[in-house]
């Protein structure tokens, strides 16, 4: 199972990353790929710098891995 709040979900959900399949599939690499493209289109579309938005969502991406990193 992978580890993400219910928060995180809410936000990305809000900026339109489809995560669930990844989510149904329990599918880390997925789900990270996703986020990753969300992130990479704010950064294109705001002249290679992230917005506010795109810097909430790099957060996000660290901290879903962290959450499931085995130690």
């Amino acid at each position: 199972m992978i580890n993400i709040t219910e928060e995180q979900k809410q936000y990305l959900k809000e900026q339109n990353v489809d995560i669930r399949e990844a989510l149904e599939n329990d599918d880390l690499g997925e789900l990270l790929l996703a986020i990753d493209a969300a992130i990479v289109d704010n950064i294109v579309d705001h002249n290679d710098e992230p917005d506010e938005t795109g810097i909430k969502l790099q957060r996000i991406y660290d901290q879903v891995y962290n959450q499931n990193v085995e130690d």
